[in-house]
């Protein structure tokens, strides 16, 4: 990663250029979470320089420091909603959500992970008077949706335990998973079939399903839920739901892999992403 220090350019304003480099480093990680001192390294300057640079970069928002590590913080989502709800993951996603929406008749929703939360950054509410609904730019814990829960799956366990033990795994219902071993076995089951279950662990009453979406490294990008009443949506819509979002998320991910490829200018082979064959029903797990 080419570095601000190696430009020479009477116009170009260091400080910002050493600030912009920051962010840069979480983008090529491998982990969302990364310490003074990893992020030193890969700019090859000093602790104290990059302190301050992630200093004033929390200060705006755009860092988030927890427990003596560093994630993105949420007002890069915020700057990014404009071209978010107008092209890439929103505009691919909208078309699938809408069909979702209207094949189940529940919400359907749309969820990143953002300072350990699933930060919701597009709704379709259900028609139905009696719904579950979120609102864009609300969030919820991990731990207990099946949004988060697509997410973690997808990870590497010892970065999805990093972030259970930052942020937690506290108990909202007599359904809350509040355990790391048993979470580990939930998050197993969740990748084996591919999809993600919530069966009132977040709110009583509440049900859903979601999958997620992926990159070319099989990392998630994001995640789509159908969420609605557990008296009416509940463990027998488990198997047409899930197949129904394991195949539009599929989708989803091919086309904003083909998507990323034309914006670099590679001529890259399309990837396949593997829809996982359809499994046992779930076990108890719960709402968006």
């Amino acid at each position: 990663m080419a570095t601000s220090r190696e430009r020479e350019d009477v116009y170009y304003i260091e400080v910002v250029g050493r600030a912009l480099d920051v962010l840069e480093v979480f983008l090529h990680a491998e982990k969302s979470h990364l310490s003074l001192k990893e992020i030193a390294q890969q700019l090859n300057q000093s602790m104290n320089t990059t302190f301050r640079l992630l200093y004033t970069l929390a200060e705006h928002g755009y860092v988030v420091k927890t427990n003596k590590l560093y994630e993105l913080g949420s007002k890069l989502l915020d700057l990014g909603n404009a071209k978010l709800r107008n092209t890439d993951l929103i505009a691919i996603s909208s078309p699938y959500m809408e069909s979702l929406r209207e094949r189940f008749r529940e919400t359907v929703n749309l969820g990143v992970i953002m300072e350990g939360k699933i930060r919701y950054i597009d709704v379709k509410e259900s028609p139905e008077r009696f719904r579950l609904a979120e609102t864009i730019g609300g969030s919820d814990h991990l731990h207990c949706t099946a949004l988060g829960k697509a997410h973690l799956a997808y990870l590497p366990f010892a970065e999805a335990r990093q972030l259970l033990r930052i942020y937690g795994l506290p108990k909202l219902t007599e359904n809350t998973i509040t355990s790391l071993s048993a979470m580990k076995s939930e998050l197993e089951r969740t990748r084996e079939r591919g999809y993600a279950v919530d069966a009132q662990e977040c709110m009583l009453g509440g049900y859903c399903v979601a999958a997620p979406i992926l990159d070319q490294r099989e990392r998630p990008v994001a995640a789509i839920s159908i969420a609605g009443p557990y008296v009416r949506f509940h463990e027998q819509h488990v198997p047409a739901a899930s197949r129904a979002l394991m195949a539009a998320t599929a989708e989803i991910s091919q086309k904003l892999a083909a998507l990323t490829g034309a914006q670099r200018g590679g001529q890259r082979e399309e990837r396949r992403i593997p829809i996982p064959a359809e499994r046992a029903r779930p076990r108890r797990t719960a709402a968006v």
